[in-house]
């Protein structure tokens, strides 16, 4: 289902002016939108924000089909993109998603790219325009690199992840010693963390950021002790 670039632009724009002011939990007026659609010939659906099977909240424009559609304008198509992006970094975040894959499909779809109430799936060419933006914008990276199937979210950026840990590290008078991989983000310590659970290829990522600040060394491991961490 297409609409024509301008009713999308309007929808998209509303839906960014809302979401500017608004947070995760809040609704918005959409009556504007549903009279430019129904100007267009489409029939009026009330747009309001959804919760999803986890909780978190949909802004109103996961229930409009044609968001789940590439448009072929250029310009529409930018805004859609960079709409779908702030909201996967959005879900990412609240779900603590750490990875995504451009070519899942069926039941496992992420719920941010399939709206079974409306039936609308953002197709796997939509999903890669919307991570492509991302890695543009050092919020994704192929994980591993050289595939454009996996990749890593960045709703933290690894710099920022760095900061957390090394933060956590002095609070805790912990600097001078050595850590491994699996303590830093699996140990007791680190079960209250907001990086517990971090994937090991986005904690590498934070590391290296701490190794040229001159803030950590990567100790090599072997067998079951792996990789170490001394911090400074």
């Amino acid at each position: 289902m297409r609409l024509s670039g301008w009713v999308v632009i309007q929808l998209i724009n509303m839906s960014l002016a809302s979401q500017a002011s608004v947070s995760n939990t809040t609704t918005s007026s959409t009556s504007g939108v549903e009279a430019n659609a129904a100007k267009e010939g489409n029939p009026a659906t009330p747009l309001r924000p959804v919760q999803g099977s986890t909780g978190f909240i949909f802004p109103a424009i996961w229930s409009f089909p044609p968001f789940f559609t590439l448009q072929p304008n250029p310009s529409t198509m930018a805004h859609q993109v960079e709409l779908w992006s702030k909201l996967v970094l959005d879900w990412a975040r609240v779900n603590r998603v750490f990875m995504v894959h451009c070519e899942a499909g069926g039941d496992d779809t992420p719920e941010v790219f399939h709206n079974k109430a409306i039936r609308r799936r953002l197709m796997p060419n939509g999903v890669r325009s919307v991570i492509g933006s991302l890695v543009k914008d050092g919020r994704a990276a192929p994980d591993p690199p050289k595939q454009a199937d996996t990749y890593l979210i960045y709703w933290k950026k690894p710099d920022e992840w760095g900061n957390v840990i090394y933060d956590w590290v002095i609070d805790n008078g912990m600097n001078g010693t050595i850590m491994t991989f699996w303590e830093i983000t699996e140990g007791e310590l680190a079960e209250s963390t907001e990086f517990h659970g971090l994937p090991a290829s986005l904690l590498r990522r934070a590391i290296d950021t701490l190794v040229k600040k001159a803030k950590a060394q990567i100790i090599k491991g072997e067998g079951e002790a792996g990789e170490g961490v001394r911090f400074f």
